[in-house]
């Protein structure tokens, strides 16, 4: 079997987004890893709570050395969620094989919001959050790729190849047996037919997934990722951290915060943002400061409205590999006399320039190699 050996356990990982398929994905591994006849267990990491917070959450290595300290099981499947930087160098350097669940995340916000109570505005947060740190691990070269729409189509080919992946042998029988008794217990890659994901949103939530998680979907499966659109749902009133910017706001009231959010992680690289705002007519003249921040200022506009109306405040600046509590994008009034109303419509991502992560430990070292110069 292969895997990364930690002691007397042998370590089976798996990445993907918090959703069904990463599931499914996960529980196969575990009857797989089952046949050796040692005990199996299954760790996923972070936990739904943990995604849905604010807080720091420990990387996967760190969990997975409580995890071996804890355990007596023979074999570990270990399901990242949130796959960070620290797991994916330690896979390259030791060429380990492991399972990339790709499917399209508004699946995963489907799925969460079919089996939870979670605000919706914190389901697309996390699988935001996750999207652009799986998309560093499909270019690893010991990844297996697997797509949710092919194995909900042939789910058995799927289990074959994750055999195959880790070294395990299977016939087809077998693959078809552990397929079905998946299935008897509510397990399977894909709740219904391709194409349902938009049926199964509520259709207050659509316009809000779309624009956080659509372009994800594209980068999965052809490799592009286009604009992005954080929508005023996933931001925040200062005023009242509990709702949304979803009416016109008095700007009254001297110097302050207006709004903010929404802490989602973007892909490495450069980015514009445009930041749409509206001001009534009693807003003219006044000065409104709007910037990008993410551990530290990313960029900063100020700017006054000539005349009622709509305008777009564009932002631009680079991220290196995703950390922290993600992008945060506020509006501010910088005016003490403001008064007024102001409107927020949506903010606009674009990728400028994307930061492929280096796919060999070596890239560093030897970029003339790797371009094959």
């Amino acid at each position: 079997m292969i895997g990364v050996r930690a002691g007397a356990d042998v370590v089976l990982f798996s990445v993907g987004l918090p959703g069904r398929f990463a599931d499914w994905c996960d529980e196969v591994m575990v009857r797989l890893a089952r046949q050796s006849g040692l005990g199996v267990l299954l760790r996923t990491w972070p936990s739904l709570a943990d995604m849905f917070s604010y807080q720091d959450i420990p990387s996967t290595l760190d969990e997975l050395g409580r995890v071996l300290i804890g355990s007596e099981a023979g074999h570990i499947v270990m399901g990242s969620r949130q796959p960070d930087h620290g797991l994916r160098v330690n896979l390259a350097r030791t060429s380990a094989r492991f399972l990339v669940a790709l499917d399209d995340p508004r699946e995963a916000v489907a799925d969460i919001l079919a089996e939870t109570d979670a605000d919706a505005k914190m389901v697309v947060r996390a699988v935001a959050n996750s999207c652009p740190l799986v998309m560093q691990y499909t270019m690893l070269p010991e990844a297996l790729r697997l797509h949710a729409e092919e194995a909900a189509l042939h789910p058995a080919d799927a289990v074959l190849a994750i055999a195959q992946q880790f070294g395990i042998s299977i016939d087809s029988d077998a693959a078809a047996a552990l397929v079905a008794d998946l299935a008897a217990v509510g397990q399977s890659p894909s709740p219904g037919a391709a194409g349902e994901t938009t049926s199964r949103l509520p259709s207050e939530y659509r316009k809000m997934v779309d624009g956080a998680l659509l372009p994800y979907r594209g980068w999965f499966a052809e490799g592009r990722l286009d604009q992005l659109v954080w929508t005023r749902e996933l931001f925040y009133l200062a005023a009242d951290a509990g709702r949304s910017p979803t009416e016109p706001l008095d700007v009254s009231g001297g110097c302050r915060i207006l709004i903010y959010g929404p802490y989602i992680q973007l892909p490495a690289g450069s980015w514009t943002a445009q930041v749409v705002l509206g001001f009534s007519q009693e807003a003219v003249g006044y000065t409104f400061f709007v910037d990008a921040f993410a551990g530290g200022e990313l960029a900063a506009t100020t700017f006054q409205p000539a005349r009622l109306g709509i305008y777009t405040a564009e932002l631009t600046f680079s991220l290196g590999e995703p950390s922290g509590k993600g992008v945060e994008v506020r509006v501010m009034v910088m005016s003490e006399d403001a008064r007024g109303q102001l409107a927020f419509g949506h903010v606009i991502l674009s990728p400028i320039v994307m930061h492929v992560a280096d796919a060999w430990p070596t890239a560093g070292d030897d970029f003339a190699a790797v371009l094959e110069l």
